[in-house]
This record gives structure tokens, sequence and C-alpha cells, in this order.
């Protein structure tokens, strides 16, 4: 590992869900807002956003922050090719109640029930479907039958959180009896070069590191190969510092990134310009 050379407690790029290198940018909090704003408004949401841009930290942002808050039940389905039934069932699964229903129709008045038991405790139930964009169209429609779920008082038993990529907005764009429900579009921007330069800091300050290892010509070739992809900025961090590493480099420069880039373009049939 290169943490001992360049004085880092532990890995600053890894690619996986740990809020002390959550980066705060302005697209980020922008869409925790409106996400959160859907929730407490008993309203519908999509989270939109390209591959590597952040979409996971952002949810988990939103389930820590809500649950600490108190008062939600939060179902989360993790695989999109689901049908309605199914996604039913998978949150009686996550209830830890294993009802069964002869048809759609009762089994949608159980889930309803349920909602309804939970709504009167003084709670709200959050459904958090993760690539949405790879669910069926027909399960899509379908699931404005929940968004008809409502208490006495007309409010909704149910958010409903789809969250994609780009293409989940074209297909609600096909939907309108779902996109309606769904007030609140919130999209993941990338970052922009001046920000790239910031998140990169930010995690090595995380992992107790000097701040300025990487050099503002290698941060300009990051931002320029991978657009400001959070994933993509990890991946070539990670590798920028095991090379500088192991050839006793004092920063990361431009001529760095760029060979790591002609390797990655060379693995990859050139996949990117």
């Amino acid at each position: 590992m290169y943490s001992d050379y360049w004085h880092l407690l532990e890995s600053p790029f890894e690619n996986i869900l740990d809020f002390r290198f959550v980066y705060n940018y302005p697209s980020f909090n922008e869409c925790i807002a409106r996400l959160h704003y859907a929730v407490t408004s008993r309203t519908g949401a999509a989270l939109i956003g390209s591959c590597g841009t952040g979409k996971s930290m952002t949810r988990e942002s939103l389930v820590k922050e809500i649950k600490k808050e108190g008062g939600y039940q939060i179902f989360s389905i993790v695989h999109p090719k689901l049908d309605i039934e199914q996604i039913i069932y998978d949150c009686f699964f996550q209830m830890g109640n294993m009802e069964q229903a002869p048809n759609k129709s009762i089994l949608l008045h159980k889930f309803g029930n349920k909602l309804v038991e939970f709504n009167e405790k003084g709670g709200h139930t959050v459904l958090i479907i993760d690539d949405a964009h790879l669910m069926d169209m027909n399960t899509l429609e379908e699931l404005r039958l929940f968004c008809n779920l409502h208490d006495y008082n007309g409010r909704s038993l149910i958010s409903i959180l789809l969250i994609g990529e780009s293409i989940l907005q074209s297909k609600l764009l096909n939907i309108p009896s779902l996109y309606q429900r769904l007030r609140i579009i919130a999209t993941v921007k990338p970052l922009d070069q001046d920000l790239t330069g910031k998140y990169i800091a930010h995690r090595l300050k995380v992992a107790q590191g000097e701040e300025n290892i990487f050099l503002p010509d290698a941060v300009e070739e990051i931002y320029k190969f991978t657009g400001g992809s959070l994933r993509e900025i990890n991946n070539i961090c990670d590798i920028a510092l095991l090379i500088g590493a192991n050839e006793k480099f004092p920063r990361i420069n431009g001529d760095i990134i760029t060979r790591i880039i002609g390797d990655i373009k060379a693995n990859t049939g050139d996949v990117k310009n």
C-alpha cells in the first residue's frame, strides 16, 4: 500500500459508502434538499444521474437524515427487475411479515392496510427503488397504484423515490400517470474542474494527508478524462498515489495522470476521447 509513503492513515479514494468522505458540493446538497422535501411533503421523487456521479451516497445521506428525524419506515428495493407483486412481497419481508394473497388486488389491499396502520401511529412510509431505469415499463406504470393509497385526510401513505440513470426520465415521460405524481426531479451533476480539485483535497484531508499532493496540472488532466465522475476520479487518484509512491514522486503531476489515462485507453479500446 502507498499510505505510509504519503503519510495517510487510510486509503482516501476507495469507492465505498463512507460518510466521513462525503463532499458537500452544491449539486449534492440541492439533491438532498429536494428529496427530503419530497419525503416530508408526502410526495414522490426521482433522482437522476450518470453512472458514478454519487447517486448511492445521495440516497444513503437522505436515509441517514430521515432515520435521525424518526417516524419513517423505509423499504429499499435493490432488484429493479421485480414486478409490482414481488415489490410488495419484498416490502412485507422487510417488515418481517410474510403476507400471502391470492391475487394482486387483495395483495395491494393488504399492503395498503399496513401503510394505514403505520400512518395512524404518526409515521410515513418511503419506498426507494435503485437502478429504476432498468425497471420494466409495465412495472413502472403500476407504481401509480401506490400513489393512490391515501389516509382518511387524503394524504399520501407512501413516498416513492426512484433512483436511476438519465434514461429513467425518458421512461417516466412516457408514463404521464406516474410522472405527474413524482413532483420532485433531482439531478446529480458531475463536478466541474474547480470542484474536482476541492473534492480530491477533501478526501486527502479526511485520510489525514496533505491536501496538495495532486498538482493543478494533475487535477486538470483528471477532470478532462473523468468529466467530473466521482467514481472515476477515485479510481484514477488511487492508481496515481500507488504509482507516485512506487516511483518516489514528491507530488502527483499531470504526466503521471497522462500515463494512467494512456494505460486505461489501451486496455479499454480507447472508449474515452
